[in-house]
């Protein structure tokens, strides 16, 4: 069978619990706006939606729709999803919700929408990942064994990340917890080329004076960085810094929720001259009390 994919999609959830399935399969990026195929295949021929995933089968049958595939696989392998009379059924409750409320919710951000709409969006989307933080039941969202659920709300967790919505701990948790699994890293350097890196989920924000900076360690031997010059009893943030390896983890901005909450007790405030922690306070006016002018 193949999977056909496009990078950044939410197709890379069933590229995972393919992987983690065991199951023997080929896969095929799309251009979801050529609607063809990396084999320079008519995409509209297989599913004729346009979107993906889409999972075509040796018998030339083709199952389509996300809901369906992370279904069908884990009744291939019966640990993805939970024990009990209603396992399947609690699956496809959360399976429902994250694409019909999380998913759905993204849709400003991904298209040409006002700057409003993409706010609205962004709370839209915050509430629905907090409700979601409710319903973990242990280290995965079922308990301590990786569902398909787990596969989709990993990639949503990816898209909030990219756009900048505050999520609540436990779920950035579960997503530096599932970059830690063979199968993710496997099915995201097959689909962007690269290896995920692992950086440290319970590093803590603090300052450093001497270098005129805050820093969040990362590794052994990285850390990202905010740096900032005094400017009449304030702080200028004037470059912030991540190393490339670790773009993606969400790790950004967790220094500038730290670097601003270090501000708040302490009884000082920002100036912003840095776009990033402009960009983090456009996305977080709960700060406003921190930010000078």
């Amino acid at each position: 069978m193949k999977l056909y994919y496009a990078p950044g999609a939410c197709s890379l959830s069933d590229h995972i619990a393919l992987i983690e399935a065991g199951l023997d399969f080929d896969v095929e990026a799309v251009d979801l706006h050529t609607k063809r195929t990396a084999s320079g295949a008519d995409y509209l021929r297989i599913n004729p939606r346009g979107y993906v995933p889409a999972l075509a089968f040796d018998d030339g049958q083709v199952l389509t729709e996300n809901i369906a595939v992370l279904d069908w696989i884990a009744g291939q392998k019966p640990s993805l999803q939970p024990s009990g009379p209603l396992g399947r059924a609690r699956q496809l409750e959360m399976l429902s919700f994250i694409e019909s409320d999380i998913h759905h919710a993204f849709k400003p951000m991904w298209h040409d929408s006002s700057e409003a709409e993409k706010r609205k969006a962004a709370e839209s989307v915050a509430g629905h990942m907090r409700f979601a933080a409710t319903q973990m039941r242990g280290e995965y969202l079922f308990g301590s064994r990786l569902s398909a659920a787990d596969c989709f709300l990993f990639v949503m967790l990816r898209w909030a990340e990219k756009f900048g919505v505050v999520v609540p701990d436990v779920l950035l948790r579960l997503q530096w917890r599932m970059t830690q699994r063979p199968a993710v890293e496997d099915a995201i350097r097959r689909e962007e080329g690269k290896t995920p890196v692992r950086a440290r989920p319970d590093a803590q924000v603090t300052e450093n004076p001497r270098e005129h900076r805050f820093e969040r360690a990362i590794h052994d031997t990285a850390l990202a960085a905010a740096y900032y010059r005094e400017q009449d009893g304030d702080l200028a943030f004037i470059h912030t810094e991540v190393p490339s390896e670790f773009s993606g983890e969400g790790i950004g901005t967790e220094l500038a929720r730290g670097a601003f909450d270090i501000l708040r007790e302490s009884r000082r405030r920002a100036i912003l001259v840095c776009p990033f922690m402009t960009y983090f306070y456009s996305k977080h006016p709960e700060y406003a009390d921190v930010v000078a002018g």
